[in-house]
């Protein structure tokens, strides 16, 4: 075999911070020494590679519906070398004397590339990229003997930007993201195949084989969670921005900014809600981050009731460390209501600023972490698993979002007449025009949304609630019932109808705009006055990101070169290289944004370049500006 040479030892930085790891790991215990937490909280090691070797490069975390915690162990990222052994699995982590510790780890499937899991149906939907499977333990061993494809067809080029980070969302939809980098192609009974390039939020209903695209999120997304009153979020990994996905009223759905973006990358977010924390951690908004900064931010939210808009606020840091090699890459609230973090321990981070073979790509590290409130009571267990359904719809009467979640996850498995049935006589014990007892005719409505049965009688009563956030939550279940969501995203429509907003360019603009799915532009050359002022509107009705970059005659070739030198870096600087061969360049627009520019023109005659530098893209997204007197 020919030899791959590593480029660990060439300087890559961020904000001033090497981005790459060093080869001397810290061991686990000895890497919360190196640990700084918010106030009176501590940490203490849960599982780790000395414990169970089996557990490396830990990329998700859940927790079942009998409280045990998993993981999903990618040992063989970022690709299988078919000629090795393909040791990428999912593991059950039982704590068995609740000490904190976990105390042995079974090994439930292997799955290769286990970029995401979620629990349902009495069984564990996981990424296998090209699939999405489904995987059930029918005789009590905790080994999966069922292995069903519920959805084929997801792209598999490029591993780091696969579906990751499912969600059983509380209209009973699966929610992932994946990145610009993979093509899919997914075919169901209801549509024909739905083929798609677009970054972003897609959703599929494992009980119907539904599935639709749901938000675009450039370029590479990472980060999906709900909040009590049913407020959707996500985060962009490359980027790190934050988002909150809204509804748009016309059945389509969209990212609105959620909070300042301070870091980057992000591969994990959610909220935290345990009655373990301290109230001012409750509800917080959690980021974690895995170059320059290595911890999780914590942010406080405030709600908009009138617009429905929730905007975020920066607290103190929940965790923080100084091992280089410190990633955290997931975290989960247990049944114990601690908050446990997994930790990806590589000295590489980057995908690709780095060879696929890289030698010191580490597949023997990886951590998990428990963080606990001292001096506060661990969160009571509630059961779930096997209980009777009147038991778990109270358990949906309780304030955290985990408990919630399981017995939902516990009510998926059984049969959807009886849990509707159920779920009436439930309602009765609640006043629909009570405060208190809002959020739990919220539920009742979320129950039948995740057992398919439409009941407008009671979304009318949780459309007039007398608190806002279930209305806002009943506005969108009414979206989600007027509008299919099956059907396939129309990638023209959209455009013909809403085009940038419905803002129009300037009569004396040069215009500019990407030709859609076409890697174009649909402008060859323009041609200006030198000396003179010059306006160009450029405009971006593609889903891929671009730029426009005016360099001086003959220079598209050495400007892409040096773009693309930027590596993953770019995305920070717009893939905009200092040269001295630029004269000017707009920003790196995503899906719908335009951008003004104006300049002078040089005074000297030619044919001057014009290109987009997104990696691999000025080759046919390339034109010249000519300047005549």
């Amino acid at each position: 075999p020919i030899e791959v040479i590593s480029n660990i030892d060439q300087p890559q930085t961020q904000d001033g911070i090497s981005v790459t790891g060093t080869l001397e790991y810290v061991g686990p215990e000895d890497a919360i020494e190196l640990m700084t937490l918010d106030k009176d909280l501590r940490v203490n090691l849960f599982a780790s590679e000395e414990m169970f070797p089996e557990m490396v490069n830990p990329v998700q975390l859940g927790v079942d519906t009998r409280g045990r915690l998993w993981v999903a162990s990618w040992a063989t990222y970022p690709k299988w070398e078919p000629t090795k052994e393909m040791d990428d699995r999912l593991l059950i982590l039982p704590d068995d004397d609740g000490d904190g510790v976990a105390d042995r780890a079974i090994t439930f499937a292997y799955v290769h590339n286990p970029t995401a899991f979620e629990f349902w149906n009495g069984g564990v939907i996981v990424a296998s990229v090209p699939d999405i499977l489904f995987l059930k333990d029918t005789d009590g061993d905790d080994v999966a003997d069922v292995r069903i494809s519920l959805l084929g067809g997801l792209g598999s080029a490029d591993t780091h930007h696969s579906a990751n980070n499912f969600v059983y969302g509380p209209d009973g939809f699966i929610y992932y993201q994946r990145g610009i980098f993979n093509v899919s192609n997914v075919e169901t009974p209801w549509f024909t195949n739905q083929e798609s390039g677009i970054s972003g939020m897609y959703r599929f209903n494992p009980r119907t084989h539904e599935f639709s695209f749901h938000a675009v999120n450039n370029p590479n997304p990472h980060g999906v969670s709900f909040d009590y009153w049913g407020y959707h979020y996500a985060t962009d990994g490359t980027g790190g921005k934050a988002y909150q996905v809204k509804p748009t009223g016309d059945g389509g759905f969209t990212m609105r900014g959620l909070l300042p973006h301070t870091v980057r990358p992000v591969p994990s977010s959610g909220i935290l809600s345990s009655s373990h924390f301290p109230e001012r951690n409750q509800g917080n908004f959690l980021i974690l981050n895995v170059i320059a900064f290595l911890g999780i931010k914590q942010y406080t939210l405030a709600y908009e009731t009138e617009t429905g808009d929730v905007n975020g606020t920066e607290t103190n840091d929940l965790l923080v460390s100084s091992d280089p090699n410190f990633r955290p890459s997931d975290f989960e609230i247990g049944s114990d209501g601690a908050l446990y973090v997994a930790d990806w321990a590589n000295a590489i981070i980057g995908h690709m600023q780095h060879n696929v073979r890289d030698p010191n790509r580490d597949h023997e590290h990886g951590r998990i972490y428990r963080i606990t409130a001292q001096g506060r009571p661990l969160q009571e267990h509630i059961p779930i698993d096997g209980r009777p359904i009147p038991e778990l719809l109270a358990a949906l009467e309780s304030p955290v979002n985990g408990i919630r979640h399981r017995a939902r996850i516990e009510l998926s498995e059984r049969n959807s007449a009886e849990v509707i049935a159920a779920t009436e006589e439930w309602l009765q014990r609640f006043d629909v025009t009570s405060e208190a007892d809002a959020h739990h005719v919220l539920e009742a409505l979320w129950v039948h949304q995740q057992h398919n049965v439409v009941n407008r009688d009671l979304l009318n009563l949780v459309l007039y609630s007398p608190v806002p956030h279930a209305r806002i939550a009943a506005q969108r279940v009414e979206q989600l019932w007027d509008y299919n969501a099956a059907k396939p995203f129309d990638f023209t429509s959209t455009l013909e109808d809403d085009t940038v907003a419905n803002v129009e360019p300037d009569a004396d603009a040069v215009v500019i705009k990407t030709v859609m799915d076409q890697m174009r532009f649909d402008t060859a050359e323009f041609t200006v006055k030198a000396g003179e002022p010059v306006k160009i509107w450029f405009e971006n009705p593609d889903y891929t990101p671009h730029n426009l970059i005016i360099g001086q005659p003959d220079s598209a070739a050495e400007i892409a070169a040096a773009a693309e030198d930027l590596g993953a870096l770019g995305f920070t600087v717009g893939f905009l290289p200092n040269s001295d061969k630029i004269i000017i360049a707009t920003e790196l627009l995503n899906y719908r944004e335009f951008q003004v520019i104006e300049f002078t023109a040089p005074k000297e005659l030619g044919d001057y370049d014009f290109l987009c530098t997104f990696p691999n893209h000025w080759q046919t997204m390339k034109g010249i500006m000519r300047v005549v007197n």
